[in-house]
């Protein structure tokens, strides 16, 4: 795990493989912007580790409002990371109006020698999403 740095693409996003849809109901507290609802949908995104322990997480989305057009953005995160043996830990501290969180998730190499981010991520809902990226 020595080569784990370097930059991986997304391919689970909270437990979806992309494109990950997900719909905003009309009148939803946590989406006001969006009265009348919207479609979101994270098309792609990276992840990359790098050498003196820093990540950079990015994931793309397009936000569409009901009877409206979609709009693109991008979700960043960085903080710091840690991986004993396969055994990965990320660090992101508050940021994009999100609590500080430490997740938890797995570097795996398969037979072809590609390497794997496996991790969870509290939702807080009660709940874990998990997430990959593959290099």
């Amino acid at each position: 795990m020595n080569n784990a740095a370097g930059t991986y693409t997304l391919t689970v996003y909270a437990g979806k493989t992309l494109p990950a849809t997900y719909t905003i109901q009309p009148n939803d507290p946590n989406y006001p912007n969006y009265p009348n609802g919207a479609t979101y949908v994270i098309t792609d995104g990276t992840f990359v580790l790098r050498n003196d322990g820093s990540f950079t997480e990015t994931n793309n989305y397009v936000i569409t409002p009901n009877g409206g057009s979609g709009q693109g953005g991008t979700v960043l995160f960085t903080g710091t990371w840690t991986l004993n043996a396969t055994d990965l830990t990320l660090y992101k501290p508050a940021q994009n109006g999100f609590p500080a969180l430490t997740d938890t998730g797995t570097v795996t190499e398969d037979a072809n020698g590609r390497l794997t981010i496996n991790y969870t991520e509290d939702n807080g809902n009660g709940g874990f999403d998990s997430f990959e990226y593959k290099r």
